[in-house]
Order: C-alpha cells, then sequence, then structure tokens
C-alpha cells in the first residue's frame, strides 16, 4: 500500500525449504534495513524478466532446488547401499553383495519407471 509517498508492506512466508530459512535469516540479520536489499534483488528479478511488466502476465516462481530422476535414483541407491553394509548374513546364508546391489539398482529402476513424475 501506498501512503504519502512511502510504500508499506507486509512479508510473511514459512521455513520449509532451505531456500526460504537463507532468505529469512538474511532479512532478520538486516533488521530495519531490509528494504534497500529487497529492492534490489526486486530490480534485478524484474529485469532478467522484462515479461513482469505486462499487466496481464502470470507469475509463477519455481524452486531452484530441483531432483531429476538420476539424483532422485542415486539418493535411494545411496540409503539401500547404507543399508546394505550394516547386514551381516547369517553363517548358513550366502551373501553376495555385488549381486544383491545389481538387482536393487533395475528394481529401483524399473520402480521409478513406473511413477508418472519419470515417465
Amino acid at each position: 500500500m501506498k501512503k504519502n509517498g512511502i510504500y508499506r508492506f507486509s512479508l510473511q512466508f514459512g521455513a520449509g525449504s532451505e531456500e526460504q530459512i537463507r532468505a529469512g535469516e538474511l532479512l532478520e540479520r538486516l533488521g530495519n534495513k531490509k528494504s534497500q536489499i529487497i529492492v534490489a534483488a526486486l530490480n534485478e528479478y524484474m529485469v532478467a524478466h522484462p515479461e513482469l511488466g505486462n499487466r496481464d502476465c502470470k507469475l509463477e516462481i519455481k524452486s531452484s532446488f530441483v531432483y531429476n530422476q538420476e539424483d532422485i535414483k542415486r539418493i535411494i541407491e545411496d540409503v539401500i547401499q547404507s543399508k546394505f553394509d550394516n547386514i551381516q548374513a547369517p553363517n548358513n546364508m550366502e551373501y553376495d553383495a555385488g549381486t544383491m546391489q545389481g538387482n536393487i539398482a533395475g528394481d529401483i529402476s524399473q520402480m521409478l519407471d513406473n511413477i508418472d513424475l519419470f515417465r
């Protein structure tokens, strides 16, 4: 809202992502000097996205923290690998880690292929 030549806004957002936490911590440190950095950041963003000058422009902001299919596969495989590293096979059971890991990698690929997001 603009009143007496001054823009006044209230800004609130959660701490649900690393980006939000970083931004929130910076704004906390700035105290009463938040305006300068917000104006500079918004102007830089508007220069990079001139379409925002059009009143009919729909704004969609996406997080820059995005995983692709290979990242997710690697994360899942790392988690499973850490579990297998802690498995101790009973004396009466043969345990071939290489074969099991190969089977698991194939199973993970098959599982991800069945998720709509990865099609």
